[in-house]
């Protein structure tokens, strides 16, 4: 069992939740006040003059265009501009998809980025719609890698009981209860008691409009709270509908674990930031 444990601490600094109850990677807290009134991407997202965006080349399948939330998650923003303007993503991959989930890419795989990690910012005006763009997080520290929401699903929370929810938070309060504190058990067990701490808080301020969105286009409302939303797809959603249908196989980034990595190659082939006139 404590292997198992240690092992989910030192898992792959990638991983971001399939589910609630399987995450490794989860947000000790949020580092932007979620009060904050941003209008973020819960209402109709459409590219107005001054904003931020992001055109996303990818080879053989087209382009994916992206508004970006400064005022959301500032940090995260201008890092994704500061890499994106440097070609950082030229030649990158999206390493993993996972269907009815997400396509996540930006990693590195020659170790030599040199990009200092930055917290999660999260609002509750941002959200985990189809399209949204997002930081993949490696226990609670962003760095370069994204992942592109792609369920179309409808989700319906407008009865949602947080009582399961609930339980995880006490159980896994309980099982860190057994362990020193300074401990790797206890800081797992507490991790993930405070990544569904994070979830509920979300859940519970999810207001009629956010549960209306999240009915009518779909997403993974599983990850508020706990992943920074910086950014949502305002064109292009084909080319990432095509890319969510790509054959896949087993991961090795994913401890081979998990049949996510695309058999063939889906290469960035350039990231251009823009300013809206």
């Amino acid at each position: 069992m404590v292997k198992k444990i240690l092992a989910g601490i030192l898992c792959a600094a990638t991983m971001i939740t399939l589910s609630v109850g399987c995450s490794d990677s989860a947000a000790p807290g949020a580092s932007t006040d979620p009060s904050a009134k941003i209008t973020g991407n819960t209402g109709e997202v459409k590219l107005e003059k001054g904003d931020k965006y992001a055109v996303m080349t990818i080879k053989d399948y087209g382009d994916i265009t992206i508004k970006l939330y400064p005022d959301a998650a500032p940090k995260g923003t201008q890092n994704f501009i500061d890499l994106a303007n440097s070609g950082f993503y030229n030649g990158k991959t999206f390493h993993r998809v996972v269907a009815d989930f997400m396509a996540q890419g930006g990693k590195d795989f020659t170790g030599k980025t040199n990009v200092e990690s930055f917290g999660i910012e999260t609002n509750y005006n941002m959200r985990h719609f189809y399209g949204a763009f997002c930081y993949a997080n490696a226990l609670g520290n962003n760095s370069t890698e994204f992942y592109i929401v792609n369920n179309k699903k409808s989700q319906d929370y407008s009865s949602f009981s947080t009582a399961r929810i609930d339980n995880n938070i006490q159980g896994y309060e309980d099982y860190a209860k057994q362990y020193d504190k300074n401990s790797q058990e206890y800081t797992y067990y507490m991790f993930q008691a405070n990544y569904y701490r994070n979830l509920k808080q979300f859940i519970e301020n999810m207001d009629d409009a956010t549960k209306a969105k999240y009915k009518e286009v779909g997403g993974t409302p599983s990850l508020d709270g706990n992943y920074t939303v910086f950014g949502q797809t305002v064109d292009g959603f084909d080319v990432l509908d095509k890319i969510s249908a790509v054959e896949v196989e087993t991961n090795d980034a994913m401890g081979g674990k998990e049949v996510s990595k695309p058999k063939t190659e889906i290469i960035i082939e350039k990231v251009e930031i823009k300013d809206y006139e």
